[in-house]
């Protein structure tokens, strides 16, 4: 029949369009992987033997109901290898004992906050200084959202550089000195994102990852599958290609004047840190200035993922109508040649891979439903695709956790091992189709749901 053969031959473009795409990634982030290491040593003896090779840094960090994690992620912070830092916290309204937690760990005494104001966010109420750590700062401020609570952080941090990140994450205690020569070297450069890596199950001591795991939750194994294809290969080929066009919101690293310029974080979105990078590219693709934004494999931020599909359901809606709320916003970026590559390759990226793919994948299921029920179904050739389809993924998560294996801070015990193998044989097995309808329905959710977070559940790194 007519209309099943111009089907398989629409699956199948789309399929060699896409996997074309993964493929590009994936042999670009090899190739920068294996220069990574030589550009790794320079940066380390760099910055050994100049002691100007690095920038102060203020570190900024929303909380909201964070009692269970917060004092281990600053803790973290607060023995980071970096020669000179501030770390400011922000309580986001929590309605549980996260500041409290906050003051009896860390001797807070109240202090004036800084009067500058150049971005909107609810009102502070107060400000803390830590009498053992004169460096933390506390900001208690109104309820209004993980941006409006970083854009009040933003408005106390004093030094040029501002690493973003979230109260459930921990910081290797090495992360910064592995960029700290990058900013110095390199003026035009405005943001850096590095490697998130799942925290879930991992030894933790004394608010350091001492040894990681692959978790045995198969749900977080999964996002941990997801989170080495995402940042070994899409994010370091996207980069390589100057084409990046997100910085993880768990763990960038921002000039401050920068920030300033663009006037802070949207508090209208819920997917705030990919509208920061489209808008940091638009700032400056407009004013004609020299700009770079990089992901480099390290430095390392480690993160709590949600472990039950309501949780991480949850997460993934806000996700999506954060992308797509973004991608509406700077429709005009998409084809503009005045945006160079990132208007002729990454937004397409996105707009294809991101946003329009998961809608053509549930429309897959629903005509093959359709078809079966009318009896016009080739039964063959959709094995045969579903098989191409999964035995593709397997191959390029294969090819992502032999990437990841290159780098200090991947799994590499034999169980954790096996669990990532099994993670990548199961993963195209319900697991990745039930996020593709997940993100399809929360396109229709974007107005009902909008400023919606849902919620984290957390518990302690140790």
């Amino acid at each position: 029949m007519v209309l099943p053969l111009a089907l398989k031959l629409f699956a199948l473009l789309v399929f060699f369009l896409v996997n074309t795409v993964n493929i590009v990634a994936i042999v670009l982030a090899a190739r920068t992987m294996l220069l990574f290491g030589g550009r790794e040593r320079t940066l380390s003896e760099t910055v050994l033997t100049r002691a100007e090779a690095y920038l102060p840094v203020s570190f900024l960090i929303p909380a909201y109901n964070e009692e269970a994690t917060i004092v281990s992620s600053l803790k973290s912070l607060l023995a980071m290898h970096y020669p000179e830092f501030e770390v400011i916290v922000a309580n986001d309204g929590s309605k549980d004992a996260t500041l409290a937690v906050l003051t009896g760990a860390f001797e807070l005494v109240r202090a004036e906050p800084s009067p500058r104001r150049f971005a909107p966010h609810a009102d502070v109420r107060a400000a803390y200084r830590s009498r053992s750590y004169p460096d933390l700062l506390v900001v208690d401020k109104a309820n209004g959202g993980r941006a409006d609570a970083l854009n009040a952080a933003l408005e106390q941090a004093r030094y040029p550089l501002v690493v973003l990140t979230d109260a459930d994450s921990l910081i290797d205690p090495a992360a910064l000195m592995k960029i700290g020569a990058r900013f110095m070297d390199a003026p035009e450069l405005r943001g850096v994102g590095g490697t998130i890596r799942v925290v879930n199950e991992a030894d933790v001591v004394g608010g350091a990852v001492t040894r990681p795991r692959s978790p045995r939750n198969f749900i977080a194994r999964w996002q941990q599958l997801e989170y080495i294809r995402a940042f070994m290969a899409a994010r370091t080929a996207m980069s390589a290609a100057g084409c990046l066009i997100s910085i993880s919101g768990a763990f960038g690293i921002f000039r401050r004047a920068s920030l300033i310029e663009v006037g802070g974080l949207r508090v209208d979105t819920v997917g705030e840190d990919l509208e920061l990078t489209f808008r940091l590219h638009r700032h400056y693709r407009d004013r004609h200035e020299a700009y770079r934004l990089e992901f480099l494999p390290e430095p390392v931020c480690w993160t709590q993922v949600p472990e039950t599909a309501k949780v991480l359901g949850g997460q993934r809606d806000r996700w999506h109508r954060g992308l797509w709320e973004t991608l509406w916003r700077h429709r005009d970026m998409l084809f503009r040649p005045r945006y160079g590559r990132i208007g002729l390759v990454a937004v397409p990226y996105v707009w294809l891979v991101e946003g329009i793919t998961p809608i053509m994948e549930v429309l897959g299921y629903l005509i093959i439903l359709v078809l079966a029920i009318l009896g016009a179904l080739d039964a063959a050739f959709v094995l045969a695709f579903l098989g191409l389809t999964v035995f593709y993924g397997m191959v390029v998560g294969l090819a992502s956790a032999a990437l990841d294996q290159a780098l200090p801070h991947s799994p590499r015990g034999a169980g954790d091992r096996y669990r990532l193998m099994v993670a990548i044989l199961t993963e195209n097995l319900g697991y990745r189709q039930w996020l593709a309808v997940v993100r399809v329905i929360a396109m229709f959710k974007i107005r009902s749901s909008r400023g919606k977070w849902g919620v984290m559940t957390r518990r302690g790194f140790e």
